[in-house]
């Protein structure tokens, strides 16, 4: 526990730094008593991480710099009401909104010597049961599906998540369909995959299917049919997440649970998202959906539609440790993403001194008792990705 209380914050270092399959764009905050605090902005993989760093900046050159960092909530809503594209916000702007407000919960975590989900009401999990996805980067056909599938439960994983939409490509790793359709003579070969995996694996591995939004509602249903057999845990983003009609029609028409929440910001996106009656999952991201409060609040508000929180998580190893965080304090929570594979991703960094996804082990992830968030920047490795550092 710090004994110096901190009335005031001096500066805020942000970097853009490229590792392996994404660029984490992070934040590190430092008040007057020299304790810091970081985060990670939501805009890690398509395009907007550049976008995400200059709302950043623009974020703590107005509304944070100079302010008291346990105002929290105070600081929270001073960006929202103040910088305009925060109110009905999306991606950019949440995102940006979310890493401040991480940083700030870890810079108190380490003045009051406790954890942030300690802060949030308490640890509820000593450990987090992980689902592994990434694994099929790379497979194509039924086969390999299969294969890569039994040697990832052969390391401890008790259940799978995988893209059944993609195709093989040279250059994209995989090609996702385009103008929300597959041919129709590929879906055949979706279900083959989903079938193949389950035969391989057996009944007692979860399989867990993502759509990422790439089909219209007609092709949804076809798969669905033919695979409604076969056990599967829930299928995230059937369908474009922006098309809520489209997502009820398609829980109307399946057994097969739904999940949605990577591409839905804040309570307001939640709320719209749940009085569908269509989600039994909600998939709220730490890092661009307001923050761990925000993220706290949806977890509740899930709870009053009888709903599960399987956290998204697809950022840096910083990303993983706030989502525990979060994770950690919810009753509702199901499941936690995991990338067992993200260190061989060609060009990986690693942006923290000892990130806490090694310790994974039989399919958990331990919850860190340390104040604040747990874990530090790896400034040797980030120091050449420093985007800008502001200064009060």
């Amino acid at each position: 526990m710090r004994s110096a209380k901190s009335n005031k914050i001096e500066q805020a270092e942000i970097y853009v730094a490229p590792t392996g399959n994404r660029r984490a764009v992070l934040v590190e905050i430092t008040a007057d008593n020299g304790v810091t605090g970081i985060g990670e902005a939501g805009v890690a993989y398509g395009v907007g991480s550049h976008a995400g760093a200059e709302m950043l900046r623009g974020m703590i050159e107005c509304h944070v710099l100079g302010r008291n960092p346990a105002q929290i909530g105070t600081i929270w809503n001073d960006i929202y009401d103040l910088s305009f594209w925060t109110r009905n916000g999306a991606t950019i702007s949440y995102a940006a909104l979310s890493a401040i407000e991480q940083a700030l919960w870890d810079i108190k975590g380490k003045v009051l010597g406790a954890s942030v989900s300690d802060l949030m009401g308490g640890q509820m999990w000593e450990r987090l049961p992980v689902y592994a996805n990434g694994w099929w980067t790379g497979c194509d056909t039924p086969d390999e599906f299969a294969r890569a599938g039994v040697a990832t439960v052969a390391r401890g994983f008790s259940g799978l998540k995988f893209y059944p939409l993609g195709l093989a490509d040279p250059v994209t790793v995989v090609r996702h369909p385009t103008r929300r359709r597959l041919e129709a003579s590929l879906i055949p070969m979706v279900c083959d995959r989903v079938v193949a995996l389950r035969e391989a694996v057996g009944p007692d591995v979860e399989i867990m299917l993502d759509f990422g939004g790439g089909l219209t509602t007609d092709q949804v249903l076809r798969i669905c049919r033919r695979i409604a057999h076969l056990d599967v845990l829930f299928i995230e983003e059937p369908v474009d997440p922006s098309c809520l009609e489209a997502l009820a029609k398609v829980a109307s028409s399946t057994s097969i649970s739904l999940a949605a929440g990577e591409r839905c910001y804040g309570r307001p996106g939640f709320h719209r998202l749940l009085q569908t009656g269509a989600v039994d999952i909600i998939q709220p991201d730490v890092c661009n959906t307001g923050g761990m409060m925000e993220a706290r609040t949806i977890a509740a508000m899930a709870e009053v539609y009888n709903a599960r929180v399987a956290p998204h998580n697809y950022g840096s190893t910083l990303a993983t440790a706030v989502t525990v965080q979060l994770a950690a304090c919810i009753p509702n929570f199901m499941v936690l993403e995991f990338f067992p594979d993200y260190n061989k991703e060609p060009g990986h960094l690693e942006v923290l001194d000892q990130p806490l996804v090694p310790q994974v082990r039989d399919g958990y992830m331990p919850v860190p008792t340390t104040p604040g968030l747990g874990v530090t920047l790896n400034h040797a490795i980030l120091a050449p990705y420093l985007h800008a550092r502001c200064r009060a």
